[in-house]
C-alpha cells in the first residue's frame, strides 16, 4: 500500500478540519435565535409568539414547546422539537463548531454513494461488461453523428506533451473531492446559509440521479475499451501511476462512465460563483467559475474517463439537481426524529443570515453585507 492511501484521506481530513475551525461561531448564540422563526425559512415554534425583548420578563422560565412546524410536500405536519436540548454538552459543542454538522452531511452522502457503487461493483453479473461497452460504442457512434467525438484528438495532444498530461492526470485524480469539500466550507462561510443548503442539496441530489442512471445504464469508459474495437484510448491515469485512491480500489465501480459527476460537480460549483452578487471580488469568481468546470472537462476527456455525452449527461443531472434541490427538504421531518432520538439540537442558523424576525434591521443588514461582501 502506497503513501497516497494515506496522505490523500489525510489531506481531505485536513480540508474538513480547516472548514470546521475557520467557521466556528466567535460570539455567544443569542437565547432568542433559538426560538423565534427567521425570515430564510427556520420552523415556527408551535404555541410561541415573538416577544419584544423590552415587554418580556427574563426572569420567568420559558417552557419549551415539544412540536414544530414543517413542510412536508403539500401539507404542514407537526414535528419533533429538540431546542429542550439545547444546553446539553455535544448540543453546545456543536453550536460552537456547526460545521461539524455539514461534514456529517457530507460523509453520510459521500459514503452512502460509495457503498451503492461498491455493491455494484461486486456484485456485477457476467452479461454487464458487454453490455457496458455496447453502451459506449453506441455513445461514440452517436457523438460521430453529432460531429462532438474530439476525445481522441484532446488526448492525443496531451499525449504529445508529458508535462501537461501529468498535470492532467493530477487535476482529474485528486482534485474533484478537495476541490468540492472546499468550496462548501468556503460557501459556508461566505454565502448566506440558504444558498449554502441549497447547493449542498443540490450535490447530494446529483448523487442520487447518477447512482439511478449508472445502475440502470452502465457505460464502459473510453478507457477501458478494448483494442480491437479500434479506437486506442490509453488509460494514462493508472499508466501513469496517478491514480487516486478513491477511484483505484477494487469496490469502484468502473462501468459508471454515465454520467460524468467529476463535470456535474464542476459545473454546480462553477455556476454557484459565476452567479455571485456583485462584490468586489466578483470579476475573479466569475473567472475562477468559467475555468474550473472547462479544466475539468479537459481533465476527464483526456484521461479517457468519460465521453462528451458524458458531461453533458453530468451537466444534466447537475440542472435537475440545482432545479428540485427543494425535494430534499421533505427530509427534515427525519432529521429532527434522528436528532430528537440522539438528544441533540441541530445549531440553529447563524452568521450570514443572522436569525430575525421578519421586519428586523438586521435583515437589511445581512442584504447589505452580501452586497458588499
Amino acid at each position: 500500500m502506497g503513501a497516497d492511501a494515506f496522505i490523500e484521506p489525510l489531506v481531505v481530513a485536513g480540508i474538513l478540519t480547516f472548514g470546521v475551525l475557520i467557521n466556528r461561531r466567535r460570539k455567544d448564540i443569542s437565547m432568542l435565535q433559538a426560538f423565534w422563526t427567521d425570515p430564510y425559512g427556520e420552523p415556527k415554534m408551535l404555541g410561541c409568539q415573538p416577544v419584544s425583548p423590552a415587554t418580556s420578563t427574563p426572569l420567568i422560565p420559558r417552557i419549551e414547546p415539544q412540536w414544530k412546524e414543517r413542510r412536508y410536500f403539500k401539507w404542514t405536519i407537526k414535528s419533533r422539537n429538540t431546542v429542550r436540548w439545547k444546553d446539553k454538552p455535544v448540543s453546545r459543542f456543536l453550536a460552537k463548531f456547526p460545521f461539524l454538522i455539514e461534514v456529517w452531511y457530507w460523509l453520510l452522502v459521500y459514503w452512502t454513494y460509495q457503498l451503492g457503487r461498491a455493491f455494484t461493483a461486486v456484485t456485477l453479473s457476467a452479461d454487464i461488461t458487454p453490455l457496458a461497452r455496447l453502451h459506449g460504442l453506441s455513445l461514440i457512434a452517436w457523438e460521430e453523428a453529432l460531429g462532438i467525438f474530439v476525445e481522441l484528438d484532446i488526448q492525443h495532444w496531451f499525449l504529445e506533451r508529458p508535462i501537461l498530461l501529468k498535470i492532467i492526470n493530477c487535476i482529474y485524480s485528486f482534485i474533484h473531492i478537495p476541490g468540492t469539500i472546499l468550496f462548501l466550507a468556503w460557501l459556508y462561510y461566505y454565502a448566506p446559509r440558504r444558498l449554502f443548503e441549497a447547493r449542498r442539496r443540490t450535490l447530494a441530489l446529483c448523487n442520487l440521479l447518477a447512482f439511478v442512471v449508472f445502475t440502470s445504464w452502465p457505460c464502459m469508459p473510453p478507457r477501458l475499451l478494448p483494442e480491437e474495437d479500434g479506437y486506442g484510448f490509453v488509460d494514462t491515469v493508472h499508466v501513469g501511476k496517478v491514480s487516486s485512491v478513491w477511484t483505484s480500489n477494487r469496490f469502484c465501480q468502473q462501468l459508471a462512465a454515465m454520467p460524468s459527476l467529476h463535470f456535474g460537480y464542476s459545473f454546480v460549483i462553477g455556476l454557484t460563483l459565476a452567479t455571485m452578487p456583485n462584490t468586489r471580488h466578483r470579476w475573479l469568481l466569475v473567472a475562477v467559475g468559467i475555468a474550473y468546470p472547462i479544466i475539468i472537462l479537459i481533465a476527464i476527456l483526456a484521461t479517457a474517463n468519460h465521453y462528451v455525452l458524458d458531461a453533458i449527461a453530468g451537466c444534466g443531472v447537475a440542472v435537475l439537481g440545482w432545479c428540485a434541490n427543494g425535494l430534499l427538504k421533505n427530509l427534515l421531518p427525519l432529521e429532527d426524529t434522528v436528532y430528537y432520538v440522539l438528544r441533540v439540537h441541530k445549531p440553529e442558523p447563524e452568521g450570514r443570515d443572522g436569525s430575525v424576525s421578519p421586519g428586523d434591521p438586521k435583515v437589511g443588514e445581512v442584504e447589505e453585507w452580501w452586497r458588499q461582501a
